[in-house]
């Protein structure tokens, strides 16, 4: 997943079970190898493939996530990513003089999945890391079997203690439950045709985001909650705080080092309905 993982709270036995799920998890969507499920599907050139249920869970999980955020969290990029540059594990990206070629953006809505079946139309390029990692850690924080935390690269679901989360550019908040997560350009970047690309892509344009903010953090019930309003959040621009503000999200923003945090974040953390 090309992150830092930190577990808390699990005896050897569960910590040994929680490695094994996040490394079939990286096989499994890895959009870098050649041999994961991701790739076979996104390689077939039928209309219908087979999959895993694990495959089909989590394209069930990034299906909901398109419906709720009106289509902004999109599992059908991973053209887009590949045109701006992202074919490689990002350490091993290196700038590339070629200009970013447009790409045929395919629509969600014509995805189906149930019964071990994968509908979608041909040539979909699908990439499901913006909900594997969170749904993992959830999962992970399930397996803890008592108090304790599970953090994918910042991403974090805590299991029944009060957790002390440092947030970007400084100030910490303290989580109860449920799961906070960030969004962000801050952190992968690379040049493509002489320009700066990163990976969250807005599916209006099919392009890197412009949105003018660096970092969004949001909280919710669980961590894959809060990872897609996080995105939401970011990929919206100014309109961001105020959309999740009417969702009931608390959450904080970053811009070139100013700070703005919505009403549900100043209200109270705890009283914020969270994401669902």
């Amino acid at each position: 997943m090309g992150c830092e993982i930190v577990v808390a709270g699990a005896e050897p036995e569960r910590l040994a079970e929680i490695v094994h799920l996040f490394e079939h998890r990286d096989a499994t969507f890895s959009r870098f190898r050649a041999g994961s499920e991701l790739e076979r599907v996104n390689a077939a050139p039928e209309p219908i493939v087979r999959v895993s249920p694990t495959f089909a869970v989590a394209v069930s999980a990034a299906l909901d996530a398109a419906y709720t955020t009106g289509g902004l969290v999109d599992p059908t990029l991973g053209a887009a990513l590949r045109a701006a540059g992202y074919d490689a594990d990002f350490s091993a990206l290196a700038a590339d003089p070629r200009p970013v070629e447009p790409v045929t953006h395919h629509d969600w809505r014509e995805i189906r999945v149930g019964r071990g079946l994968l509908s979608r139309p041909p040539a979909t390029v699908l990439d499901l890391n913006g909900v594997v990692k969170a749904m993992t850690v959830d999962e992970a924080a399930r397996m803890l079997g008592g108090p304790g935390f599970v953090s994918a690269g910042g991403d974090i679901a805590t299991n029944g203690s009060p957790l002390i989360v440092a947030l970007p550019r400084g100030g910490a908040v303290t989580l109860c439950s449920g799961g906070i997560a960030t969004s962000g350009t801050a952190g992968r970047r690379w040049l493509r045709g002489g320009r700066l690309q990163h990976h969250l892509i807005d599916p209006r344009t099919g392009q890197p985001s412009t949105s003018r903010w660096t970092h969004v953090t949001a909280v919710g019930r669980n961590c894959l909650g809060a990872d897609v309003a996080a995105k939401a959040g970011f990929l919206l621009g100014d309109d961001g705080p105020g959309w999740l503000d009417d969702r009931g999200v608390a959450a904080h923003f970053v811009a070139d080092g100013a700070v703005i945090e919505n009403d549900c974040w100043l209200h109270s953390l705890e009283v914020a309905v969270a994401w669902a």
